[in-house]
């Protein structure tokens, strides 16, 4: 009887053990989902900011290269401005040039006639 109840007694004793091995064996296991959720999480936040990063780069760049566009085709326009400027001044010397030669030749041509 005696070492039956020894033996129930180290049973039970055992039984705890082992479920207390158990607990302690599901609370690392928990702790370590944490861990690896916690770490998953922190990675997570670090490539969203990184990708806002990029985003508010390819903005500042897409910003600057319409500027230069802008500032390219204002220059051409102007250049283009100035240069038909440039050709309506020197086709208006031309129309007073052959002006001025077609009054000379006339007066000539007058001068002439009354010889």
């Amino acid at each position: 009887l005696k070492a039956s109840k020894a033996t129930t007694k180290a049973t039970a004793a055992a039984t705890l053990v082992n479920l207390l091995l158990s607990k302690m064996a599901q609370g690392d296991i928990q702790n370590k989902a944490q861990e690896v959720k916690n770490a998953a999480s922190e990675k997570a936040t670090e490539l969203g900011n990184k990708a806002s990063e990029t985003a508010e780069q390819a903005k500042h760049t897409a910003q600057e290269k319409k500027e230069q566009a802008s500032n390219k085709m204002q220059e051409m326009s102007n250049d283009a401005s100035t240069t038909g400027q440039q050709k309506s001044n020197e086709a208006g010397s031309t129309l007073e040039s052959a002006k001025n030669t077609v009054a000379e030749n006339l007066e000539a041509a007058k001068n002439t006639i009354s010889e």
